[in-house]
Parts: structure tokens; sequence; C-alpha cells
């Protein structure tokens, strides 16, 4: 089974369950939230679910679903002086370019955008993709590698990150050893696309055994020298996830567990990756887990801090919980701002049942203090949030998988 139809499953069993608990008459707070744009479906793009990306400019990119053969979208929205005008780059085919794109692009430094497909491209199992600005307008799509499943990897799941030279790394949920076969051939990959003059060439840099070492990688982070964070949604010795470190040393990756969770109160298959600090701390979030009253738990916020010996500690920075207007199953990348205030999106919950927006901030006796900082009413408004992106202009952006006018998503600004 692959991982987001997994997930999708625990997700909506939870979410079935709670909804009329967490569903409050409530007085609405005051509205920080600006929709930019409603997707209207068809050959428009339709239900983005990735984090933003922003050019120099401040305009804004993504991926999502639609498209003129409605096998997925990379979109851009302008910002002009009174309103945001949507604009769909390109238009994914199932025709050995992928389908289904997922997870945010990114810019290299000549403004070429790089992105994954989930499947499509000759095998079926997904592709790397770029698209660079044409001269004469518009834009090229070129599909840089297209995993043939097995050893390679297969599905890759999340966006990818890159090194100064423009080497590009990612994660695959499925394929590499063979010898983890729980939902299908292989736990997952860790996978470097290197630029060779005008070609490009795949190392898979790891591959997820299974058990205690964690298996279907969930995300990927790069701190400044070079090493490999992310989570898998599950492995570990209670198979409910880890968080790993992947090292380079020698030309070598080795691979280590940062932490396994219990699946208790310390937390339970991460599902989103994690956000370094300065330090070199991590941040993220477990979907379920910590108890709390919610059926399997609510969700939680972690750090997981260095500790003497190259060891580390967890500390658990904020248990959600049912029934206070608080936000339920935390659903997204973390997001760090200049002070290192955290930031993120719960799927469920709130006054109305339709997730929140949250910050989380440091107070000056050491503690995190959370706050609400918008309320989501299913509507025009739109539910479902995804993953923040943190403007220049110190806004908060993302998008939402559900509602508005045609019922196929948003893209919103909070001012926080």
């Amino acid at each position: 089974m692959p991982l987001h139809k997994l997930q999708s499953a625990v997700s909506r069993a939870i979410v079935s369950a709670l909804l009329t608990s967490t569903i409050a008459a409530a007085t609405p707070a005051a509205a920080k939230e600006e929709v930019l744009y409603t997707f209207t479906g068809g050959a428009d793009a339709e239900f983005p679910n990735s984090p933003l990306t922003s050019d120099s400019a401040g305009n804004l990119y993504g991926t999502a679903g639609g498209g003129a053969y409605g096998d997925g979208t990379v979109f851009e929205l302008a910002s002009t002086s009174n309103r945001w005008i949507e604009t769909v780059l390109y238009s994914f085919s199932n025709s050995g370019d992928g389908a289904v794109p997922i997870g945010s692009v990114l810019f290299d430094r000549k403004g070429n955008l790089y992105g994954v497909a989930r499947q499509g491209g000759a095998s079926g199992f997904g592709t790397v993709f770029e698209l660079s600005p044409s001269s004469t307008g518009g834009w090229k799509e070129q599909t840089l590698y297209a995993f043939p499943g097995g050893r390679d990897g297969a599905y890759p799941s999340s966006g990818l990150t890159s090194d100064d030279q423009g080497n590009l790394y990612g994660i695959t949920q499925n394929g590499g050893s063979e010898s983890c076969q729980r939902y299908g051939p292989g736990c997952g990959t860790i996978f470097e696309l290197k630029r060779s003059n005008d070609s490009w060439k795949e190392y898979v840099l790891y591959s997820f055994p299974g058990g205690d070492n964690g298996d279907y990688p969930t995300g990927l982070a790069r701190d400044r020298s070079g090493d490999l964070y992310g989570t898998t949604f599950l492995g570990g010795g209670s198979d409910a996830g880890v968080v790993f470190k992947l090292s380079h040393s020698a030309g070598q990756w080795q691979e280590s567990v940062v932490h396994a969770f219990t699946g208790g109160r310390d937390g339970s298959n991460p599902s989103n990756g994690v956000t370094l600090d300065n330090a070199g701390n991590l941040y993220g979030v477990s979907q379920i887990g910590s108890g709390g009253g919610c059926i399997e738990g609510c969700g939680l916020v972690f750090e997981m801090m260095h500790a003497p010996k190259g060891k580390w500690k967890e500390i658990v920075l904020h248990r959600f919980k049912p029934n206070n207007h608080d936000g339920i199953h935390p659903s997204s990348t973390l997001i760090i701002d200049s002070a290192e205030n955290l930031y993120g999106t719960t799927y469920a919950g709130g006054a109305y049942g339709m997730g929140i927006v949250f910050e989380l901030m440091r107070n000056f006796d050491g503690k995190w203090a959370e706050s609400v900082i918008q309320d989501f009413i299913r509507g025009n408004y739109g539910a479902d949030p995804g993953t923040l992106f943190r403007g220049k202009d110190g806004n908060l952006y993302g998008t939402m998988y559900d509602d508005g006018t045609y019922n196929a998503g948003v893209v919103f600004q909070v001012s926080p």
C-alpha cells in the first residue's frame, strides 16, 4: 500500500470519529486570513496540498492536481498592485513526463524550477523534473530522471533539497532494499541526482531496510555541513516511526536513528520531516500520539535537541487537546522565523473543526506557548490547510486542499 493511502486511511478514521466532538459553537476569531486565489478545477489547477515557493519578486509557485490532462500542474501566483493572477506553468500528461506532482518546487540560481511527480514516467514509478523559463515566454519541461522501481527507488514522496553545486536530494516511499516487503517492493530510499554538464545521474545514498532503522521516509532536510535529516512513518522498535540522520564522511553515507517513537506520549508516525534551527536542533510534528483524549492521541510538536556525547534528547513542546478550540492532528512541516518562533497547521480541530494555523513562541523561562492565529471555517475560506511558507514580508502563505467557491481549494495569506 503506498504511504499516502496508508496515511489517508489513518487520518480519515481519526477525523470521522472526532468531528462531532471538536466542532463547537463559538464567537469567530478576528479574521486574519485573505484568500489570494480560488482554484476552479478542470484545466486550471485543483486540490493543492504542498508548500509554496517564492521568487525574488514575491510571486508564489506550487504544485496541484488538475490541469489540461488531469494529471497535475505547476502553477504561479503573480502579485500585482491590486490582485493576484494565477497561471498554470505546466500541465502533466502522464506521457513520460510524470503525473501527480507532489511537494514544493525548488528554484536554482538561474531561475529554473525542480520538483518531483509521484507517478508516471517511463516505468510509472515517478519522475524528477525541471521547468525552465523560455526566452519567448512559457516554460519548458524536461524529465531529469524516471524511477524504474526496484533498487533505484519508486514513488518520490516529498519535495527536493539541494547543495551549493546544484545537486538534488530527495526520498522515495518505496523501492530500495528488496528485503523490505511490508506494502510493496522496498521500504524507501534517499537519493541524489548529480549534475554532470547537461546530464543527470541518480545515486541511491541509503536504502531503508525496515525494522529498527525505519521505513517509508516522509521528509528530508539538509544542514550546513551537508548531513541529511528526516522522518519515517513506520519502523523503529515500536513501529511508530523514527527521526533519522544521514551523515556523509569519506565518500560514504551512514544512517543513524535520532529518535524512535514509542507510539505513546512521545508521539507516533511522523509524516512531514523536520525543520532545523541555527544550532542544528530539529523540530517536527506527530499527527497522532501523546494521549489527551483523542483516538490514538491528538498529536504533538517535538524538538530533538543535541545532548552530550553526540546523543539527542526529545522534548515535547506542545500537546494538542480536543474540545478547547485548539487544533488537533498537526499536518504540516514546521517553519521557523528569525526569532526561532515556530508556525504550523492542523487539519482538524479549532472552533469549527476545520483546522488552524498555530504559532509556538519560546517564553523567557524557556517554555513554549501556543497561540491560534487563524481558525478556519469551511466554505469559501477553505479547509484542510497544508504546510506554510513565510514570505519576505513576514506574512504566512499556504494552500487549502478543500473548499473555496468551486470546491477545488485556495491559496491564502495570514498576517500574524
